[in-house]
Formats: structure tokens, C-alpha cells, sequence
């Protein structure tokens, strides 16, 4: 590899993608570019967020260098980037087939499955990568929320537990933890995850996860049950109160006044209940 090239990566290893972008771009080597070169130009745009253009140099690697493992797996991230995870999917399961023992490609084939919704598919790769590489906090993670999204909030749970006591310090698999911790019932436990996630990366933000922290709380589980009450039912209630106000009224009769007057504020539970969870919400 040539000192420029190394220089590129250089520049992506300090997280400069777009001056690694710039002078991939200007070498000279791209009038005759090597498989090298394509790749690390590859690379530094898509760190650059060239997606497109990241796509095309991979895709000419390979057609110097046709099963080569390493450029599937890059062409199979650049895809998955832009949301093509059907593209995708033949390039990481290929990845896997010619480097079994990698756990980040069993990773990558795992997360493109799980997108497409195949699940059985990326529950084996994602096992897989986590028993390739049981120290490595990003395979427990991607195994938590493919976990936490098909509705398995224990093992979810179990799964992010093991990606924290591998990394302490990553962000996302408190915040995997804290979902999988409110699906799971477990309010408090939620909130502490929640707030260590916060803790350590301010930025991160989850609007939906807010919001349910805000109202999932056990002391407000009676309020959702009445805001679950059709608001047919309570129109129902409502008219019969009425009809029970009209008959007593009409007759003098106390029983059926004092039965429409319960009726009526009993009509008015759900819709209060919804109010004042909106009003939490807001």
C-alpha cells in the first residue's frame, strides 16, 4: 500500500473523513486504481457520507477481486447505510460464507436480516457472532434489539446486560437495556438505565422512550385502564344516565335520579383518564 494511501486511513482513524474523501480522491492511483486503493476510497467516502460513490468503488474492487470477503462486507454495510438491506443481503451472507470464524460479518449479516424481518436467519447469525466473540459488547447489543423487537424482553434484557458488562461505557446498550426494562414492566430499573445512558452521551435522545417513561409509571396503570374504555361505551353510559334522569325526574322517583347522576360520572372516567394523560404527554 502506498504512503498516500496509508495516509487516507490515517485520516479516517482520526476521524477525519472528509479530508480522507479529498485526497483519496485526487491520488493518482485513479487512473489506474488497485483493489487497495478502491477499498480505502471506498471507505473514506462513506465515512464522508458519499454512500453512492462508496457503493461504486466497492463494486469495482470486487470486479478486480471477485470473493473477496473483506469488499463484500464493505458493500454490504455501504447498502444497508442507504436502507437497501435486500441488496444487502447477499453480499453479507456471502461475507459469511467465505469467513465463518468472523464475528463481525455473522454481526452484519444478523442486523441486515433482521431489517428484512428474517428473523430465524438473523437470531442464528447474531447468536453466532455473540459466541465468536463473547467479549465484544457490539454483538451482545445487535442480538439485544433484534431480541427486544420480536417481543423476547428477557432474553433482551439478559442480552444487554452482558453488552454493559463487556463495554460499561456504551450509550446504546443502556438505551437497548432501558427499552427492553419498560417492555419488561420494570419501571424503575427503566429509568436508571435511561438516565446512565444520559450520562453517558447527553446528546442521545429517544422521544418515544421518553414518552413512555412519562407514562407507562405503575401509579398510572389505573388511568390507562379507564382511558382504554371505548368511547362508545361511555356514550352508552351517558344516554342511559340520561333516559335514567328524564324517568326519575318525570316520576319523582329518587333511585333513578341518584342512578343517573352515578352513571353520568362514571361516563366521564375514560375521557378524563385520556385527558390527563395527554396532558402528561404534552
Amino acid at each position: 500500500m502506498s504512503p498516500e494511501l496509508r495516509r487516507v486511513e490515517a485520516l479516517l482513524a482520526m476521524g477525519k473523513a472528509g479530508e480522507a474523501a479529498l485526497l483519496a480522491e485526487r491520488l493518482p492511483e485513479r487512473d489506474t486504481p488497485s483493489v487497495d486503493f478502491l477499498r480505502v476510497r471506498g471507505r473514506a467516502f462513506r465515512a464522508a457520507g458519499r454512500v453512492l460513490d462508496a457503493e461504486a468503488s466497492f463494486r469495482e474492487a470486487l470486479s478486480l477481486s471477485p470473493g473477496d470477503p473483506v469488499l463484500c462486507a464493505d458493500l454490504a454495510t455501504t447498502l444497508a447505510a442507504q436502507h437497501r438491506f435486500k441488496d444487502a443481503l447477499p453480499f453479507a451472507r456471502e461475507a459469511v460464507e467465505l469467513r465463518p470464524g468472523a464475528a463481525a460479518y455473522h454481526a452484519l449479516l444478523g442486523f441486515v436480516a433482521d431489517r428484512l424481518d428474517y428473523s430465524t436467519e438473523a437470531r442464528k447469525a447474531l447468536e453466532t457472532a455473540r459466541a465468536l466473540a463473547p467479549a465484544d459488547a457490539e454483538a451482545h447489543t445487535v442480538l439485544g434489539f433484534h431480541l427486544l423487537r420480536v417481543g423476547e424482553h428477557g432474553p433482551a434484557i439478559e442480552a444487554f446486560e452482558s453488552a454493559i458488562s463487556a463495554d460499561p461505557r456504551r450509550a446504546e446498550a443502556f438505551h437497548g437495556l432501558s427499552r427492553a426494562l419498560i417492555a419488561g414492566g420494570q419501571w424503575q430499573s427503566a429509568v436508571t438505565a435511561w438516565t446512565e445512558a444520559l450520562g453517558i452521551d447527553p446528546g442521545r435522545r429517544d422521544r418515544q422512550l421518553d414518552r413512555d417513561l412519562r407514562l407507562k409509571r405503575p401509579s398510572l396503570r389505573p388511568v390507562h385502564r379507564l382511558a382504554s374504555v371505548p368511547a362508545g361505551l361511555s356514550l352508552t353510559v351517558a344516554l342511559v344516565a340520561s333516559g335514567l334522569l328524564w324517568f326519575g325526574r318525570s316520576e319523582d322517583l329518587l333511585g333513578p335520579t341518584l342512578a343517573a347522576i352515578f352513571l353520568l360520572c362514571l361516563a366521564t372516567l375514560p375521557p378524563a383518564a385520556r385527558q390527563l394523560l395527554g396532558a402528561i404527554d404534552g
